[in-house]
Order: structure tokens, then C-alpha cells, then sequence
């Protein structure tokens, strides 16, 4: 039995002859990986369309972790700039190695493609980023904006386990800090209930605690951040 939805390419590459698997974020089903055999000149599967960054309408059979794909047709396309093409490079890069597959989000993909969408803006804003990030953060489970009674002079820590926690006086210095865990000031998770207004200092605050909690949450190093020049 097919199964249908608009989605995007993630990540392709080569798999046996002329195929390729290919990860698809899809807006109904979640993130998938299906093998390709795009035809040469015409067909339901085009290579051309395997591209990152098409917003698709993809049809595939199967059952299992890996299926079957056997159209993508291309209904639109972002116009991303070469200097901003590596920041799309890690939105994918997130995706791949933060989200399980099969599991529908479709809030986050509706992040997903409106950042990409403001990535083609030459004033781009580097906050959107951000932005998607905790989107991000939130369907893994970890809500940062969700902190509204908490003392603006505390400090917290951020782990894989716990989440958000107080930090008490005996574990905050340095020294006793725990392993895996990485502090966030009151005062930030606070500002984040109203980011629109947020001051410059406090988004900086924020580009430092989400490359601490990404590299704590990823399996392996994000190699597209260590490229980028985010602040």
C-alpha cells in the first residue's frame, strides 16, 4: 500500500548502481528513508528532485525502516543564498541526527520550511535560527519557553535526563559542576517568554547554551555547526 506526503530531502547518497537512499522529512508521516531509482530523463522519480531544499510531493511503498519511493514531484523551491547554504546544510544535519523516524511532528515542519523560506531573505536574521532550534528542543521533549514562575536570579541546569533543574549552591562553581549538564541563567529562561524582545546580549546567551545542549543531545559531532559562524 502507497503512502503519500509533502516533504523534503534531508540527505542523499549513493546505494547500489544507479539508487540512492534518501532521508525524507515529511510533514505526515515524519522523517523517512526510502531507496530511489531515479530514471535518467522521465519518470515519477527524477534525480533532480532529490535535492535539498524542494518542497515535495512524495509517494512511497513499504513497510520498515527503509522504503520504497516511487514519486517526488516538485511543487516550489527555496532560493537559498550560497552564503547562507551551509545554515540549511544544518537544519538538515539537526534533523537527521536529533529525530526518530516515523515519528510526526508537523509543527516542527512547519518550522522547518518557514526558516527555510527567511534563509532566501538577503537580511536575513540569524535569531530564526535560533528560533527553530527550540522548536526543535520542544518536540524532543525539552521546552525552554515553559519556565514563567521561576526566580530571575537562579541558575539551572540543562541535561538529557532531568531536563531543566535548579542548580543548588553546592553544584553551581565549576569545580562540582555535574557531568553532561550545562547551566542556564533564570534571567534567560525568563526572556524567552516574551523573544521578541529580547536584548542582544540575551540572544548570545541563548547561541551558547543551544551548541552546549545540541552537542550533549547528538550522537555524533555536528559537522555543518563546526563550519558555520553563528553568534
Amino acid at each position: 500500500m502507497s503512502q503519500n506526503s509533502f516533504g523534503y530531502i534531508l540527505n542523499r547518497r549513493p546505494f547500489r548502481e544507479s539508487s540512492f537512499l534518501v532521508d525524507i522529512f515529511t510533514q505526515d508521516h515524519g522523517r523517512i528513508c526510502c531507496v530511489a531509482r531515479p530514471a535518467k530523463k522521465r519518470g515519477k522519480v527524477v534525480k533532480g528532485n532529490l535535492e535539498p531544499f524542494r518542497y515535495l510531493n512524495v509517494q512511497w511503498i513499504g513497510k520498515g525502516d527503509v522504503q520504497t519511493l516511487t514519486e517526488a514531484d516538485e511543487r516550489g523551491r527555496h532560493t537559498i543564498p550560497p552564503s547562507e547554504m551551509m545554515l540549511g546544510l544544518y537544519l538538515n544535519e539537526l534533523l537527521l541526527l536529533l529525530t526518530r523516524q516515523h515519528v510526526v511532528m508537523p509543527e516542527l515542519f512547519s518550522a522547518y520550511k518557514y526558516t527555510l523560506h527567511k534563509l532566501g531573505d538577503p537580511m536575513i536574521n540569524r535569531h530564526i535560527m535560533m528560533r527553530f532550534e527550540m522548536y526543535l528542543l520542544t518536540n524532543l521533549g525539552f521546552p525552554l519557553e515553559h519556565y514563567q514562575e521561576i526566580d530571575a536570579q537562579a541558575s539551572f541546569f540543562f541535561s538529557v535526563d532531568e531536563g531543566i533543574s535548579l542548580a543548588t549552591d553546592d553544584n553551581i562553581h565549576f569545580q562540582n559542576k555535574p557531568q553532561n549538564k550545562h547551566l542556564i541563567s533564570g534571567e534567560l529562561l525568563l526572556a524567552l517568554q516574551d523573544i521578541q524582545n529580547m536584548q542582544e546580549s540575551q540572544w548570545k546567551a541563548l547561541r551558547q547554551f543551544l551548541d552546549h545542549v545540541f552537542a550533549l543531545l547528538a550522537p555524533r559531532t555536528i559537522n555543518a555547526r563546526k563550519l558555520l559562524m553563528l553568534d
